[in-house]
């Protein structure tokens, strides 16, 4: 009877858990993959401060990067 209830309640609380691991993601993360993709792209991207670009993008590419090495060590 309650299921409704209780299904928005898992949805908002899902959706709270994910915006904040992107934020957390996007936190941690931005710096190392600013740095790698200055150094992949020759300094072409991320453009410089102020022009428009995806944040969250080099954030994950870092922390893509960071995991896979972390995972290629461990084996």
């Amino acid at each position: 009877m309650f299921d409704w209830i209780f299904d928005a309640f898992v949805w908002i609380v899902r959706l709270l858990l994910y915006n904040l691991l992107g934020t957390a993601i996007e936190k941690v993360f931005y710096w190392p993959g600013w740095a790698m993709l200055r150094l992949l792209t020759l300094g072409h991207y991320p453009p410089a401060r102020g022009l428009p670009h995806n944040r969250f993008a080099v954030a994950l590419l870092a922390a893509v990067a960071i995991a896979s090495g972390l995972l290629m060590a461990l084996m």
